[in-house]
């Protein structure tokens, strides 16, 4: 299924078809009922369930097993008693949901799977009240706000801008026919471990620009392609059977500083670095020979924050501008130049950004990687009393305009979809 629209009548469909599914609910008292907040919905989920109940006198959150029609009746709109409670829609159902497939170990929306999965989303209407910003204390764990007791009921993560969902409802489809539990990329060899459930006539193909490769699927196996030239820009392992995808993973350059993908293992981090840098500086890509000092740290935390308040990018350290690897110096405490970088960005940026640091060995020089996430809201430096917000325009980091500032803090999470 490719990504577009589905009517939600096929959902509803759907759900009356299953015996039972696997639900959770985040419900806002309203008088004497409960309203929905957010509903999410997983399918055909083999994952033994453990229901919980967190119960407060302004909201409930539920997690059980409901027989399908009963969450159907929900998605329709119909007024349904949920575990001792009267739950409500807060507006018409939307006549058609979101549609996304997704690769294995894709995040969207802080949930990531090992397999593929088909996603639907339903908006909840802008005019819907908000939930409230009280402290939650009753039957279960005490939460400064609702949307801290949210993001810990769904994700058992901290709250951050990323929590406050716009969406009503959450279908979530596995699609464990094909997939990639890992794939590791050596210098002349990719390895790809295969299983699945329906691999039958599948076929894995790795393609470039120059070329490709592809072989049958005999069964969840491990299998290889050779590297001549070691892994291209902009490679595509893709698991299909005929013109249906199953899994697949795209090595770009550069990486944009994205949350890394755990089913990935490069042998030698050397490549990595070579695709990142295929491209040159740019948008999502900056290069210091050194830990900078002066105005120049000023000017790679401006450019952190930026990253962060668009879509992501990476700093190297011990990489000139004109790209060639010098390495960190010799000399160096290279724990101590991490806890220098940590420490600057903890001190100069406003909120933190969310980023990683990674020592990357490149024939024997050590690369200082600074993966900025996309944060999904603007990110500021702060300059003595004054915060300050920047975007990047191609390689350079510029003071961003009151109406990209406005923009970025009205932005949705920034999303990588395919």
């Amino acid at each position: 299924m490719n990504n577009g629209q589905t009517d939600t009548a096929v959902l509803v469909a759907m759900l009356s078809e299953r015996a039972a599914v696997n639900v959770r609910l985040a419900l806002v008292a309203d008088a004497q009922q409960w309203q929905l907040h957010h509903g999410q919905v997983t399918l055909d989920d083999d994952t033994p369930l453990t229901e919980r109940a967190w119960r407060y006198s302004t909201a409930a959150f539920l997690e059980l097993c409901l027989p399908g029609p009963t969450v159907a009746a929900l998605l329709r709109g119909d007024d349904q008693d949920v575990h001792g409670l009267h739950v409500v829609s807060p507006s018409p159902p939307a006549s058609s949901a979101s549609t996304y497939r997704l690769r294995g170990q894709e995040e969207w929306g802080r949930v990531t799977t090992p397999w593929p999965r088909t996603e639907w989303t339903i908006n909840r209407d802008a005019n819907t009240p908000q939930a409230g910003h009280d402290l939650l204390v009753g039957d279960g764990p005490s939460f400064l706000n609702f949307g801290q007791a949210l993001s810990a009921f769904l994700h058992q993560r901290p709250h951050d801008s990323n929590a406050g969902r716009s969406d009503l409802w959450r279908i979530v489809l596995p699609q464990r026919a094909g997939w990639f539990p890992q794939i590791t990329i050596g210098p002349d060899l990719l390895t790809a471990d295969v299983d699945g459930e329906a691999l039958d006539g599948a076929v894995l193909e790795l393609s470039w620009a120059a070329g490709n490769q592809s072989q049958p699927v005999d069964g969840a196996s491990t299998y290889r392609f050779p590297l001549a030239h070691g892994l291209a820009h902009d490679s595509l392992l893709m698991l299909r059977r005929e013109d249906q995808p199953l899994d697949w993973r795209h090595f770009p350059a550069p990486t944009y500083g994205r949350a890394r993908d755990a089913s990935v293992v490069w042998e030698q981090p050397g490549p990595e670095l070579d695709l990142l840098l295929a491209n040159g500086e740019g948008k999502h890509l900056e290069c210091k020979r050194d830990i900078p000092e002066g105005e120049s740290r000023k000017k790679m935390l401006k450019t952190i924050a930026a990253f962060a308040s668009q879509d992501g990018g990476t700093i190297l350290i011990g990489v000139q501008d004109d790209l060639e690897v010098v390495g960190l110096p010799e000399e160096s405490n290279v724990d101590k130049q991490v806890l220098q970088v940590v420490g600057m960005i903890r001190d100069s940026l406003e909120p933190v950004p969310s980023y990683e640091t990674r020592v990357i060995d490149h024939t024997g020089k050590k690369v200082l990687a600074i993966e900025v996430a996309s944060g999904g809201q603007m990110h500021a430096y702060r300059n003595g009393q004054r915060l300050e917000f920047y975007v990047r325009v191609g390689p350079n980091t510029v003071l961003a305009r009151h109406h990209e500032i406005a923009a970025g803090f009205q932005q949705a999470p920034t999303v990588t979809r395919f």
